[in-house]
């Protein structure tokens, strides 16, 4: 459990960055040696906390003295992210997918690092983004769809091919300078992304994308699809009309003849005289609510009404009008 000083701090990140503030400060932050031991009870009993990277290490022997040995090392610009260990793990659809595997105190750094971007970014992220976010998921996704779009009649659903693998670094670094002043800290995220990976112990460098597999990859991936969901929250604007549609005729004419016949049923209750008569009424009234559900009740062609609606989960997108 991280200390109220810390959470402080952590929580007044958001509060910048919502304010449209540039935040520096934060490679002191890093030096926190709290942050650290967080960063290792979140990640200790993930399934590759003890996988070996290409260096060896894994988390196993977490300490105080490996952790003043690695902010020591930041400090003086000595520290040197290894190369993550390029392996294939099948997909569902008989393909493989890149998994890169970080050495355990590179892991260590890119927590601390997704912890305070996620202070930064997690405020301000869009409620329609539900990818790669805590307490958000593609069912999520689907609830955010069953409760807010209605009457649709197209819809297009997209995926952004090799996404992970071909996010521009210069245009990630951009980005994060947007809400990021601090040089330091943004150098550390320029030098992860520069590792490059080993493959069949063959080093390859990396000029765009994020490993996938790398603790930050997720958090990272957001900050350039957030671009994405702040154009479309644009469109939005432009294109949504009006309050409300008008209503639909032929739903209306059912429901002014069901009015008609309650109002007919009223004048003659309490005659016995009227008993059948009544019967009748309420059985027509019956058929006219069926006939009514089979039509919408306002009409889904107003012209002067429209909307457009939008859902992010991962790096697939679905729109809909």
């Amino acid at each position: 459990m991280l200390p109220a000083t810390v959470i402080k701090r952590l929580t007044a990140l958001g509060e910048i960055s919502q304010k449209g503030k540039r935040l520096n400060g934060l490679f002191r932050l890093m030096e926190n040696p709290i942050l650290w031991f967080e960063a290792y009870a979140n990640i200790y009993s993930n399934d590759g906390a003890i996988t070996k990277g290409v260096d060896g290490s894994t988390l196993d022997g977490f300490s105080e003295n490996r952790v003043a040995s690695i902010i020591a090392r930041l400090k003086d610009g000595s520290y040197r992210f290894q190369p993550v260990r390029r392996v294939y793990v099948p997909k569902k659809n008989g393909k493989k997918r890149p998994l890169g595997i970080s050495s355990g105190d590179d892991k260590l750094v890119q927590e601390v690092v997704r912890n305070i971007l996620e202070g930064i970014y997690e405020p301000v992220f869009e409620d329609s983004s539900h990818g790669f976010r805590a307490g958000r998921s593609p069912h999520t996704a689907l609830q955010h769809i069953e409760h807010e779009w209605t009457a649709v009649k197209w819809i297009i659903d997209m995926d952004i091919q090799s996404y992970f693998d071909s996010i521009n670094h210069d245009l990630l670094i951009v980005l994060l300078e947007k809400k990021i002043e601090d040089k330091r800290f943004l150098r550390i995220i320029q030098a992860m992304l520069d590792a490059g990976y080993l493959e069949d112990w063959r080093y390859h460098a990396t000029y765009s994308g994020v490993p996938q597999g790398s603790i930050c990859a997720p958090i990272l991936a957001n900050v350039v699809l957030h671009e994405l969901d702040l154009y479309m929250k644009e469109l939005k604007a432009q294109f949504d009309k009006g309050k409300r549609r008008k209503g639909n005729k032929i739903y209306i004419s059912h429901s002014n003849k069901i009015r008609r016949l309650r109002r007919k049923y009223d004048n003659l209750k309490g005659k016995e005289e009227n008993k059948k008569k009544l019967q009748e009424i309420k059985q027509r009234i019956q058929q006219v609510k069926q006939q009514r559900k089979k039509y919408p009740s306002c009409d889904p062609f107003d012209a002067e009404y429209k909307r457009l609606y939008y859902c992010r989960y991962a790096d697939d997108f679905a729109g809909a009008t």
